[in-house]
């Protein structure tokens, strides 16, 4: 394949990824520690409005980061070697993510997309704190992901 195509691939798959990844860090680190801190039914509407936004975008660029990740590991990549595996790991990690996130943070999004400020349920601060560990849980293995397209991109 052209040089200049697979470079613009590989760009393309880092910035997504970088994107995205940077998104999910400075929710862990800046935006959710921030609405903690204010009052209960501000919180919640806070939580309810960005779970919205990020519910509609995240799925799609989830996806595209994983195919973007994908096509590095098999166009740009043609033969086994260590880019390919360091590229192929992030594929694998994306992938993992992606699953992780359906089964674990999502569930718990549901439900505060459902609550009502003004009644909610005794063990919220339980589950929003649940949804903060996971979340850092996901950002870490996004980061090392991000580290090993990057990787695999440049060596």
């Amino acid at each position: 394949m052209n040089p200049d195509i697979i470079r613009l691939i590989e760009i393309i798959a880092i910035v997504v990824a970088g994107t995205l990844t940077g998104i999910e860090l400075a929710v862990a680190l800046f935006v959710h520690p921030r609405i903690s801190r204010l009052e209960d039914a501000v919180h919640v509407r806070a939580v309810q409005t960005l779970a919205q936004v990020f519910g509609m975008v995240m799925p799609f660029w989830y996806a595209v980061t994983l195919l973007l990740t994908i096509a590095v590991t098999f166009v740009a990549h043609a033969t086994r070697s260590i880019p390919w595996w360091l590229a192929l790991a992030s594929a694998v990690l994306w992938a993992i993510m992606i699953v992780y996130s359906l089964l674990l943070p999502v569930p718990i999004n549901n439900q505060v997309a459902r609550w009502q400020p003004d009644s909610l349920p005794a063990n919220w601060r339980d589950l929003r704190r649940r949804w903060d560990l996971l979340h850092a849980i996901r950002v870490v293995f996004l980061v090392i992901a991000l580290i090993l397209l990057v990787a695999s991109c440049v060596y």
